[in-house]
């Protein structure tokens, strides 16, 4: 009995370890929607490596450029996180609210990073300063 139990679970641990499985990938490999938004909105930056996370049934993507900016995306392909400690990211994606906000109270500064989760946006303005936002674009909080 302790024999086929002890089977059984080293079979699901492998099972489970076929298929969280990680590695580098090319950016053709990526959802059309992550190659789409990578030809728009990062068309003048050079790819580094892009990388594949897979846990079970569900797989992310990160793209990095040589600057150090870095995107990931999820298994639609939808952007879940932009960020660059270098310089300012393109702000072409994001909400019109949320870069009108910035403009308006914050012109000095830039978006250095922006992280979408559920129904929540956040941006962080020259690495110091975030904001949080609404999935509409409305203003929740700062943190700073």
């Amino acid at each position: 009995m302790k024999k086929n139990i002890l089977t059984l679970v080293l079979a699901i641990f492998l099972s489970a370890s076929a298929f969280a499985q990680n590695g580098m990938t090319k950016l053709g490999q990526l959802p059309a929607t992550a190659q789409e938004f990578v030809k728009t909105y990062f068309q003048d930056y050079k790819v580094q490596y892009v990388f594949s996370d897979r846990e079970f049934a569900d797989i992310d993507y990160k793209v990095r450029f040589e600057d150090g900016t870095e995107i990931e995306f999820n298994a639609k392909g939808d952007w879940t996180n932009v960020s660059s400690k270098q310089k300012c990211i393109p702000t072409g994606f994001i909400l019109t609210e949320i870069t009108n906000y910035v403009e308006a109270y914050h012109n000095d500064m830039c978006i250095t990073d922006i992280e979408r989760e559920f129904n929540r946006i956040k941006i962080e303005l020259n690495d110091t300063l975030e904001i949080e936002f609404n999935s509409k674009g409305k203003l929740i909080s700062y943190d700073d």
